[in-house]
């Protein structure tokens, strides 16, 4: 009796992710658009898959990746800086410049930092662990490359809880007129440590 030619070839190859061609932020850019979809849900899949083993920030990062996706399509890092708020939302950026084969050594000894970190990848420019102070570093880049006469973008990330501390006020009150390229994205996802409480956190609630 003859067998047909799936059985006798064995059980088919699992097709290759999208994300396993993710080695820089240019190969994010080489994607047709309809493929983003299945990019973002491979990515998805990768941060549950690790995070159940490492532990980590798996809410803030599964918020972030169409997000993340569409920073690297538009920006070109290092050139570009993003400046991501805590840092703790990174993690899809880690995977997409480079780190994905250490991904699953996340926050263990000798492995990927939990946070950004400057001295892990030339990509991270901003190192941080603490609420609040990325509008104000993101400011402090955008005046320094102004008076350098550069033209990068400076690209900041931050929560809606970031934009209840006194040093993002600070920041926001120096932004003006001529500070150009200097981009700030609300990552408006109801979520903080505590309650988030003030004007700012009940103008947001509200819109």
């Amino acid at each position: 009796m003859k067998s047909n030619s799936s059985e006798a070839s064995g059980p088919a190859a699992a097709p290759k992710r999208l994300l396993d061609g993710i080695g820089s932020p240019a190969d994010i850019k080489a994607l047709r658009e309809q493929d983003l979809p299945q990019l973002a849900q491979e990515v998805r899949d990768e941060l549950i898959r690790v995070l159940s083993q490492t532990g980590g920030h798996l809410g803030p990062n599964l918020g972030v990746v169409e997000l993340t996706i569409a920073l690297h399509r538009v920006f070109n890092t290092p050139r570009d800086r993003f400046v991501m708020d805590v840092s703790h939302q990174g993690y899809v950026h880690k995977i997409f410049t480079g780190r994905l084969d250490r991904f699953p050594t996340m926050r263990q000894y000798g492995g990927l930092n939990g946070f950004l970190l400057r001295t892990e990848s030339e990509h991270d420019c901003y190192g941080a662990g603490h609420a609040g102070t990325a509008l104000s570093a993101g400011l402090g880049m955008a005046v320094g490359r102004d008076l350098k006469g550069g033209n990068e973008n400076i690209v900041v990330v931050a929560g809606d809880a970031a934009f209840t501390c006194g040093i993002s006020y600070e920041a926001l009150n120096n932004v003006n007129a001529h500070t150009k390229r200097f981009i700030v994205v609300l990552n408006d996802n109801e979520w903080s440590i505590a309650k988030n409480v003030g004007a700012i956190a009940n103008y947001l609630n509200s819109i």
